[in-house]
């Protein structure tokens, strides 16, 4: 599976948004990922505008199916750098998409470059697995030690056993 462009009427939000570049982009299986890709021409045009946009797309483009609802993308291109605070905000924003900022690209971009970013960025197409070296023998953790003979009875003693080994657990996290 990989996303690929779909023909999508534009006119009126490219009325609306003259300075920003769309398209729009769909799984190929089953059209399960929706995308509508906004390439700004600056960091602060997307720090202005990208909550109206949002607001356009949750007006003309809802999906039809309930499983493509939760699927919706807004990838957000800039060839700056989004301020740090900014680029949390806009992300962890849920209403109509999920948003995702591609930051430091230059423009125009291709579309090949466009379809690779979508199929890394919403599919993982970037991620790589290395087994090569995962042999693992003899493994036993810590936990596993604590847990050996511990007693479950609901005798005082056997409480203050589990007590104890639960505070060496808490005070172990984050201890390499």
């Amino acid at each position: 599976m990989s996303m690929s462009i779909k023909d999508f009427d534009f006119t009126e939000i490219e009325r609306n948004f003259p300075s920003v570049g769309f398209g729009f982009y769909a799984s190929e299986a089953q059209s399960f990922i929706n995308c509508i890709l906004c390439i700004f021409e600056s960091a602060q045009n997307l720090v202005e505008q990208w909550e109206s946009i949002q607001n356009f797309v949750s007006v003309y483009h809802q999906p039809k199916l309930e499983a493509e609802r939760w699927n919706v993308y807004l990838m957000l291109l800039c060839p700056e750098t989004i301020d740090i605070r900014n680029k949390y905000i806009i992300q962890n924003d849920t209403y109509t998409a999920r948003k995702l900022i591609v930051e430091n690209e230059p423009t125009p971009v291709e579309s090949s470059r466009l379809i690779q970013i979508l199929n890394d960025e919403l599919l993982g197409f970037d991620l790589k697995a290395d087994f090569s070296e995962a042999i693992v023998s003899n493994y036993q953790s810590s936990i596993a030690d604590l847990l050996v003979d511990l007693p479950l009875d609901a005798s005082a003693s056997s409480r203050s056993i589990r007590a104890a080994r639960i505070e060496l657990l808490t005070s172990s996290v984050g201890k390499s």
